[in-house]
């Protein structure tokens, strides 16, 4: 099982992914949001953002979903703050889009030790999935 973060340039945004994809979780592991700035403004943070991830690491390890850039940038940079008490290449930023790749990662989360493994090979067959 692993932990997951979604990271967004807008609190709101990044809240209510985490909403909709709870809907879809079955086992109990740390599905958090990481949006917006602390002092409320749109963009990110990588200190929040490393915070968040430090919140949602478990043994397996952490995927990140970010919205554009920057989030994707700032969720690297929180990466290599991380303090040493935790396995860096244990956290993965998926290339995934936000929302359905967060479903495909929260409805895939398992009680097993193959989880990241299985979550991640069901990401790349996202890369193909036509909407219409």
């Amino acid at each position: 099982m692993v932990g997951i973060v979604v990271v967004s340039h807008n609190r709101k945004l990044a809240d209510e992914v985490v909403n909709f994809v709870n809907e879809m979780k079955r086992f109990d592991f740390p599905l958090l949001s990481a949006g917006g700035t602390e002092d409320g403004r749109f963009g990110s943070d990588p200190m929040k953002i490393k915070e968040v991830i430090e919140k949602a690491y478990i043994d397996e390890g952490v995927i990140v979903f970010g919205d554009i850039g920057s989030s994707i940038l700032n969720a690297q940079m929180a990466i290599d703050f991380l303090d040493d008490k935790f396995d860096k290449s244990k956290v993965i930023i998926a290339n995934a889009p936000i929302v359905e790749g967060a479903l495909v990662a929260v409805s895939t989360n398992s009680d097993d030790k193959n989880s990241m493994k299985r979550i991640l090979d069901e990401l790349v067959q996202l890369k193909n999935f036509d909407k219409v």
